[in-house]
Formats: C-alpha cells, sequence, structure tokens
C-alpha cells in the first residue's frame, strides 16, 4: 500500500504540464485524464483508502476502492477532494481508483441559529458552484486570504424551521483580520437531518456573493 504525498496539486500539475512539452515527451494520464470530486474517506482496509462517491441530488453512492494511504491526514467520515480516475469504465457500485491526490476541505454539519440574518457575519465569497449530493451540500468558491482562523459555517434560521422552505445563510467571518488576495475554498455541509424532515420542501441557501450579487439566494427543492 502507497502512502499518498499531500502536495499543492494544480502548481506540480502546470509545471510538469510545460516540463513535457518541453521535452517532446508523453504526458503521464495522472496529469490529463483525471476527476476532481467531492468525497467521503470512509477509512482504510488491506488493499487500501476507501472513499464512497454520490452523485447530484439523490444518485446512488459508489464505493470507490484504492491503493493509497490517507490515514495520517484524513480522519474516517471525513469529506475530501479527490484527484483520481476509475481503473475502467465499467459502471458499478464497487469501483477501483487510481488516486492521484487529495485535500482537505471544511467539513460541517447544517447548525440553527435564532439570530436575525441581518445580525450575521457575511464577509463575501466568489461562487463557482452550489450543489446536493444525498445528504450533503456542496460548496465551491473563494475567499480572501488573511493567514488567520476564521468562521465558516451554514446555519439555518430557526424561525423558519417549521415553514416548508427553510431559510440558510453561509456565515463568513474573518474576525478582523486583513484580508489579501483572493483563494480557492471548498466545503461540504452535511444537512441531513433538515432535509429529511417532511415539512420542508425547499432549502433557500442565502449567500454575499460578489460574482452575482443580484442573485439573493439559491434554492434547493424537493
Amino acid at each position: 500500500m502507497k502512502q499518498l504525498r499531500r502536495i499543492p496539486l494544480l502548481l506540480l500539475t502546470t509545471l510538469l504540464l510545460f516540463a513535457a512539452c518541453d521535452k517532446q515527451e508523453d504526458i503521464d494520464r495522472a496529469y490529463t485524464d483525471y476527476r476532481y470530486d467531492i468525497v467521503t474517506y470512509l477509512g482504510q482496509n488491506d488493499r487500501g483508502a476507501v472513499f464512497e462517491y454520490l452523485g447530484r441530488n439523490d444518485s446512488s453512492a459508489v464505493r470507490m476502492q484504492s491503493s493509497v494511504d490517507v490515514s495520517k491526514d484524513v480522519k474516517a467520515h471525513e469529506r475530501v477532494l479527490l484527484r483520481y480516475d476509475f481503473v475502467d469504465a465499467m459502471p458499478a457500485a464497487n469501483r477501483d481508483i487510481d488516486v492521484y491526490g487529495s485535500s482537505t476541505i471544511f467539513n460541517d454539519s447544517l447548525r440553527q441559529t435564532t439570530i436575525s440574518p441581518d445580525s450575521l457575519p457575511r464577509h463575501e465569497v466568489k461562487l463557482r458552484s452550489l450543489w446536493r449530493t444525498g445528504e450533503f451540500l456542496n460548496l465551491h468558491c473563494q475567499v480572501q486570504y488573511t493567514g488567520k482562523a476564521r468562521t465558516f459555517m451554514l446555519v439555518a434560521d430557526g424561525n423558519t424551521l417549521e415553514q416548508d422552505t427553510v431559510h440558510c445563510y453561509l456565515l463568513h467571518d474573518v474576525r478582523g483580520e486583513r484580508t489579501t488576495f483572493w483563494r480557492d475554498c471548498y466545503a461540504s455541509f452535511n444537512v441531513g437531518a433538515l432535509w429529511k424532515r417532511p415539512t420542508v420542501k425547499c432549502m433557500r441557501i442565502h449567500l454575499n456573493d460578489e460574482t452575482f450579487p443580484h442573485i439573493e439566494f439559491y434554492d434547493f427543492t424537493k
């Protein structure tokens, strides 16, 4: 079982691509044929790390077996951004994969608040994508770098929990630190406790988004 090295994937990929072009060499498929997905790390077995992939909305789960060891960097049942490819092209509930890299992301569960949304710290983000996979709401955005810890969570307005549309807000607090350049950020929030409520028909997500400031919210409906 090989130990997976944690590396700055995008930078390394770029450097290797340039090097390969200069030398007129074939580029390894690890740098050309791969997927990026947010998946759940299930733990290790005698073959390596096991992950679970969920497609958008309510797609069936795919159990993915690898030969790497990520146990030193990731805890079981944490969500990670995985760079990988399937060993073969045959769809199945259990598949072998080649893993090229993994990155930790924000992991949390939906929280509840009774504080007025107008009082919540909601520092701006630049939205790239927002999607649901099963019980998880996943976010790809950019945030401004501070070099310090920040608060980043998804909270439900407790005053709307009994309504068919529950309002949720991305709470983002840089804690007064000076912000600099924008950098990519991935997060995955477990919203299953809310999503399974029979009275809930819509989960409405509010973001302070610099990219699309005219869009006030995004709806996820059953």
